[in-house]
C-alpha cells in the first residue's frame, strides 16, 4: 500500500522534527525560556499549539469508530470543545496569562498552598504518563494494523523523535513543531476529505448513502452508552476541562500578554468549529468505499477504528498516503511533546527546585528540565510498550475512564478554584478525594449484588441497569456537580485567622494578578515576534516546498490537487510569515 514516495515523506517528517529542536536551541537560555518560552509567545504560534495539542491519533481511531458506528453523534465529541474554547475566549484565557506563571502547578501552590501543590502536581503527572501512553498505542495499533509495522518499533521511533524535539528545543520547539503540524493536519483532513467526496460520486451521492439512523444525534436513553444524557451532561465536562489550571493555564501562560492570551483561545474554537467535518467525512464514508470494512480490518480489536484509515488507504493517491501516516504521527506527537515539556516543567519547578534547590540559577533548571524531559519521555515510552504487551480496552472507553477516577475531580478542583477563592487551604486535596471515592462508587460499588440488593426496592430494574451500563454519564451529572458542591461547601470555614496569615496573603496575591493586566514591555519586554515569524515561517516554506514535490509523482488529477491544496496551505502560511518578520525587521531598522 505504502509506495516509496510514501516512506520518503514519513522519513523527511520525523527528520524534520526532530531538527526543529535544534533550530529553537538557542532561544533557551534559561528554565523561563525552556518551560514558558520566556512568556513572549504571540497569538498564532500559541492557538495553533492549542488546537493540535488537544487530539491525537485517538481523533482517527476512537472518535473516528463513533462516526462510522453512529453517525452525527461524533459531533458531540468537538461539542464539548466547542463549549469548553468558548468560556476561554470570554473569561479564563486572559485571566491564567494574568497569573504570571512559569507552570500551571505554580498557580496551585498560590491558591491552595505547598502541599496541595506537591499532591497536584504528582497527580498530574501520573495522568499525563498514562494519557501520554494510551496516545502511542492508539498510534502504534492503527499503523501496524494497517501496515504491518510492528507496534513497538512505532512506539520507540515515536518517542525518540518527541524526545529529542523536546529536550533540545523546549517550549520553543514544541510550539514550532506544532504550528507546522496543525497546517499538516489541516490540510490533509481537507484533502482527504475532498477526495473521498470525489470518490463516492459527489456530495449528494455521499449524502443519498448514509443510513437514516445515523442522522439521529440524541440515541433515545438507555439505547446506547453515548445516549442524549451523556452528549448533554458531557458539555459540563467540556467547560470545566478546558478552563481547569492543569490545562487552561499551560494553555495561556506563554502568551506575550493577556491580549494575545484571548486571542489565542479563538484559533481551537474556530479550528473546532471547523475541521470536525471534514473528519467526520471519511470515516462514515467508509460504510460506502469499504464495505467489508469487519472482514478486511479483522485484525482489528473494535475494527469500526480502522474507518478513516481504511478510507484513506482507498482513496489517496502515492505520496499523499505517506503525509497522511506523517499527520497520524503529528496528531499524537503534538500532544505527547507538549505533554513531556509540562511534565519536566512540574518536575523541576514545582518539585526539584523549591524542595531540594531553592537558589538554582537557570542555567541549572534548563539543564535540569532537559534530564527530566528524557525521563519523561522513556517512562511514557515503557508504559505504552506494556500496554501493547498486555492487551488493551476500546481506546475510547480507556480515554473515558483516566478521565473518570482522577482527572475529573482533579480538573473539578482545578476549575472551581479560580471562581471561588475564599476557601480553606484543605479545600484542594480533600475535594478531589472526595471526587475519587464518588468515582469509586459509580464504578464499583454500584454494580455489586449488595448494592444492586439495596437499591432494587427503590428504582427499578431498567433504572439499575442503566445507572450500572452508563457510568461516563454518571461521572458528568453525579462526581462532576457533588465534587463542585463539596468544595464550594468548604467556604464556610474559611476565616482568616492569624495562624493563617501566610495561606491569606497568597490569596491575596492570587486575586490581584487575576485583576491585573499584564504590561508585556514593561514586565517582560525583549520582544522577538520577527524571530519568532521568520523562523516558524522558513519551517513553513520548507515543508511546503516538500510537499510540492510529490507534485511530479504520477496521480490522477484528483489526487494531485488535494496535493497542491497541502502544499499551497503551508507555503502560503510560511509566505505570510515570512513576509510579515521582513517587514518587521525594516521598521526596527527604520527606528
Amino acid at each position: 500500500m505504502l509506495t516509496i514516495y510514501d516512506y520518503a515523506m514519513i522519513v523527511f517528517y520525523f527528520a524534520f522534527m526532530a531538527s526543529i529542536g535544534f533550530i529553537f536551541k538557542k532561544l533557551n537560555k534559561g528554565g523561563n525560556d525552556f518551560f514558558a518560552g520566556g512568556r513572549k509567545m504571540n497569538w498564532w504560534l500559541l492557538g495553533a499549539s492549542a488546537l493540535v495539542t488537544n487530539f491525537s491519533a485517538w481523533t482517527f481511531t476512537g472518535a473516528a469508530s463513533m462516526a462510522y458506528t453512529y453517525g452525527i453523534l461524533f459531533f458531540s465529541i468537538p461539542l464539548i470543545d466547542i463549549a469548553g474554547f468558548v468560556i476561554s475566549v470570554l473569561w479564563f484565557s486572559s485571566r491564567f496569562r494574568r497569573l504570571r506563571l512559569i507552570t500551571a502547578m505554580d498557580a496551585v501552590r498560590m491558591r491552595f498552598g505547598r502541599g496541595n501543590e506537591q499532591l497536584f502536581t504528582w497527580l498530574q503527572i501520573v495522568t499525563s504518563y498514562v494519557g501520554g501512553a494510551v496516545w502511542l498505542v492508539a498510534l502504534s495499533i492503527l499503523l501496524s494494523s494497517v501496515f504491518g509495522i510492528s507496534q513497538v518499533p512505532i512506539i520507540v521511533v515515536a518517542s525518540c523523535t518527541i524526545i529529542i524535539l523536546a529536550t533540545v528545543g523546549g517550549k520553543w520547539a514544541v510550539s514550532a513543531g506544532e504550528f507546522v503540524q496543525t497546517l499538516m493536519l489541516i490540510g490533509c483532513s481537507i484533502g482527504v476529505a475532498g477526495l473521498t467526496i470525489h470518490h463516492v460520486g459527489g456530495f449528494s451521492s455521499f449524502i443519498s448513502q448514509i443510513p437514516s439512523s445515523h442522522w439521529e444525534f440524541f440515541k433515545p436513553l438507555g439505547s446506547i452508552k453515548y445516549d442524549w444524557l451523556y452528549v448533554t451532561t458531557a458539555l459540563i465536562w467540556g467547560i470545566y476541562q478546558k478552563n481547569s489550571i492543569a490545562f487552561g493555564a499551560a494553555k495561556y501562560i506563554m502568551a506575550k500578554d493577556d491580549k494575545h492570551a484571548r486571542k489565542s483561545a479563538f484559533i481551537p474554537l474556530i479550528g473546532y468549529l471547523v475541521l470536525p467535518v471534514f473528519w467526520f467525512i471519511p470515516a462514515i464514508g467508509a460504510l460506502i468505499i469499504v464495505p467489508d470494512l469487519a472482514e478486511k480490518y479483522s485484525n482489528f480489536n473494535l475494527p469500526a477504528e480502522a474507518s478513516y484509515i481504511a478510507v484513506c488507504v482507498e482513496v489517496l493517491p502515492s505520496g499523499m498516503l505517506g503525509l497522511m501516516v506523517a499527520a497520524l504521527f503529528a496528531a499524537t506527537l503534538s500532544s505527547v511533546d507538549a505533554g513531556l515539556n509540562i511534565n519536566a516543567g512540574f518536575l523541576v519547578k514545582n518539585f526539584y527546585q523549591p524542595l531540594f534547590r531553592p537558589n538554582a540559577s537557570e542555567h541549572e533548571l534548563l539543564r535540569a528540565g532537559q534530564f527530566c524531559t528524557v525521563l519523561s519521555g522513556v517512562v511514557m515510552m515503557l508504559l505504552a510498550i506494556l500496554l501493547v504487551c498486555r492487551g488493551r480496552v476500546s481506546l475510547f472507553d480507556a480515554y473515558l475512564y483516566l478521565n473518570a477516577y482522577v482527572q475529573a475531580p482533579l480538573t473539578v478542583v482545578l476549575f472551581m478554584g479560580i471562581l471561588a477563592r475564599r476557601t480553606p487551604a484543605w479545600s484542594g486535596w480533600s475535594s478531589v478525594i472526595f471526587g475519587i471515592l464518588t468515582t469509586v462508587l459509580i464504578y464499583d460499588i454500584l454494580p455489586t449484588e449488595t448494592a444492586r440488593a439495596a437499591l432494587t426496592p427503590w428504582i427499578n430494574e431498567s433504572t439499575y441497569a442503566y445507572l450500572v451500563s452508563n457510568k461516563f454519564t454518571f461521572t458528568n451529572i453525579i462526581t462532576i456537580p457533588l465534587t463542585s458542591f463539596y468544595f464550594l461547601a468548604t467556604t464556610f470555614f474559611y476565616r482568616k485567622r492569624s495562624n493563617n496569615q501566610a495561606y491569606t496573603a497568597q490569596l491575596d496575591e492570587f486575586t490581584r494578578r487575576l485583576k491585573t493586566p499584564v504590561d508585556f514591555e514593561k514586565e517582560i519586554g525583549g520582544d522577538n515576534t520577527e524571530q519568532q515569524a521568520r523562523l516558524v515561517g522558513c519551517l513553513c516554506l520548507l515543508y511546503g516546498a516538500v510537499i510540492g514535490s510529490v507534485l511530479i509523482v504520477p496521480n490522477p488529477l484528483p489526487g494531485r490537487l488535494a496535493i497542491a491544496f497541502c502544499a499551497a496551505l503551508m507555503l502560503s502560511v510560511g509566505g505570510l510569515l515570512y513576509l510579515k518578520a521582513k517587514r518587521l525587521r525594516n521598521q526596527m531598522a527604520a527606528a
